[in-house]
């Protein structure tokens, strides 16, 4: 006697796989590390940047020049030494003609003096010295 237990299975079982809801998981996903990215800029920089009342934003395409506290310098986040300022800033400020100077507030301004008349010499038209708001 053979005893036959009933199938709860389908016999058209979908061979497919739906991937809908896995879809939905990956764009959540991405919404959220799109959110809660932080966009590096160039106040990430650790600079005590002087305060001014009067600040404004400027073009997104300047050259950012940072002076740190012993006096080296960045260009748009690199290293520069002091001796290819000019060399490097000419290469940068091929698309644009603009300079920001980030300076900690403990250089003294004759080292921003310096750095002003290089950018000038480059070829600079317009150069923004950077403050925070008060």
């Amino acid at each position: 006697m053979s005893v036959r237990r009933p199938r709860f299975e389908e016999e058209t079982a979908a061979e497919t796989i739906n991937i809908s809801p896995l879809i939905d998981v990956i764009f959540i996903l991405l919404i959220f590390f799109i959110v809660t990215m932080v966009f590096a800029d160039g106040s990430a920089m650790n600079l005590d940047v002087p305060r001014a009342s009067n600040v404004r934003g400027v073009d997104s395409r300047a050259v950012t020049v940072a002076i740190l506290p012993d006096g080296s310098l960045e260009i748009d986040g690199k290293n520069c030494a002091s001796a290819m300022l000019e060399s490097v800033l000419r290469k940068r400020m091929s698309d644009s003609r603009s300079v920001v100077v980030r300076s900690d507030s403990k250089v003294p301004v004759s080292r921003l003096v310096e750095v002003m008349d290089v950018a000038k010499t480059c070829g600079a038209r317009e150069i923004y010295v950077a403050a925070d708001k008060k």
